[in-house]
């Protein structure tokens, strides 16, 4: 069987069966944080109009919201989902209105999620949609996004509205957390589990786009990335340990990997922020957090033990370069240094992952191999930008994705 039939499939599931193996695939994910105490917005008889980018296409559509970090139940009073025509407008005879468990409203526990019922929409593959819920009451958002998103926030009800005149912009993505797809016949995800590298560099939605461009339309890639995230300990916000950036790699793993719609492929970029700390006074996370190259790569092996337990494959990124890097004080230093190619070297050569993403030796200067080529440099010597992101996922051999 060649690659291109491998990873296209032939055999057809039923389109009308929402639980028949293989036909139902996350199309867009996050990973979500407990906002930041001092701009934690609350909402009250509001709509939220949540602009987010699909991977792969499909007909029918589900919706989760999730409720992770609140402090009391969420009430969600009407909920819709559309194709978006621009900005925060929709293209209106896309317009679906959701329920959930056959109800209109739907009101989740602190810590739960609601997955909508599914509902017919033709979803084009790398496009936007928009999801609207509307808030009816005092609502904190405690449950969102860090450093991405794209959302609009308008008074009132307006969940079916094809405009939202006088709407303001939110540069997050409060609780709306999946969008899965059914499609007519087997697929699978590749989940990305990351820190801000990802998050700058958009490398899964570049890979999206590569895979959409070969005609592939049984795989999605989602990205639950994370701002300042660690693999062993929680990440500290810049205030200090007692504000939250979000969760470990080990504490969320379950939930923004395993909990993905047809999760079969997992790639694990992390490993910088728990070995390096920043200088800045008060920030980021104490000394005894501060982790070995190879306290790292025990976590890793956890991490892979875990994936393989549930039957996926699992893919090792190598850390990419931070020379030159002043925007976090602290990092570049060669202790550091030395740790980055020590698990780089373990990651390449250990054999212990299904297979290796080496982001280093693609956007490495070879000149001076521990900076970022200057074309992949987003301007902080330390994050890669979104040509750096299509670099990368341009590299990854596709056999490893079936």
């Amino acid at each position: 069987m060649t690659m291109m039939a491998l990873l296209a499939g032939a055999s057809y599931a039923a389109a009308d069966d929402d639980n028949a193996p293989g036909d139902r695939l996350q199309s867009w994910a996050i990973g979500q944080t407990s906002h930041l105490p001092a701009s934690t917005r609350q909402y009250s008889n509001q709509t939220i109009r949540e602009i987010v980018h699909t991977s792969v296409g499909g007909g029918q559509v589900r919706v989760r919201i999730s409720n992770t970090f609140g402090s009391a139940p969420l009430t969600i009073g009407e909920a819709h989902v559309a194709v978006v025509s621009s900005g925060s407008s929709i293209v209106p005879n896309t317009d679906r209105a959701l329920t959930f468990g056959g109800r209109t409203s739907v009101t989740i526990p602190a810590g739960a999620p609601a997955l909508s019922d599914p509902v017919d929409l033709h979803v084009q593959p790398v496009s936007d949609i928009a999801v609207s819920i509307y808030l009816p009451g005092p609502t904190l958002g405690e449950t969102t996004t860090f450093l991405q998103g794209n959302s609009f926030v308008a008074a009132g009800n307006v969940t079916g509205s094809a405009t939202l005149p006088g709407a303001t912009a939110l540069a997050q993505w409060p609780f709306v957390s999946g969008v899965s797809v059914s499609i007519s016949k087997p697929g699978h995800d590749i989940v990305a589990i990351t820190d801000s590298a990802t998050l700058i560099s958009q490398w899964p939605s570049a890979l999206a786009s590569r895979l959409n461009s070969l005609h592939i339309d049984n795989i999605g890639v989602v990205s639950t990335a994370l701002a300042g995230n660690r693999l062993l300990f929680n990440s500290a916000g810049p205030t200090g340990p007692q504000t939250q950036w979000g969760p470990s790699v080990f504490t969320r793993f379950d939930r923004d990997v395993l909990g993905q719609a047809g999760v079969q492929v997992v790639i694990v970029w992390i490993g910088l922020n728990d070995m390096a700390n920043s200088a800045i006074p008060g920030a980021f996370w104490p000394p005894t957090e501060i982790a070995s190259a190879d306290d790292v790569i025990a976590g890793l092996r956890q991490l892979v033990g875990r994936a393989h337990e549930y039957g996926l494959t699992i893919l090792g990124c190598t850390i990419s370069p931070m020379g030159g890097n002043t925007s976090l004080p602290g990092f570049d230093t060669p202790t550091n240094e030395a740790k980055r190619q020590a698990l780089n070297e373990w990651i390449r050569t250990s054999g212990v992952f299904d297979g290796v993403v080496d982001a280093d030796k693609v956007l490495r200067d070879p000149a001076q191999p521990t900076r970022l080529l200057l074309a992949y440099d987003s301007g902080d010597h330390l994050h890669p930008n979104t040509d750096g992101g299509k670099a990368v996922a341009n590299s990854i051999d596709l056999k490893l994705l079936r």
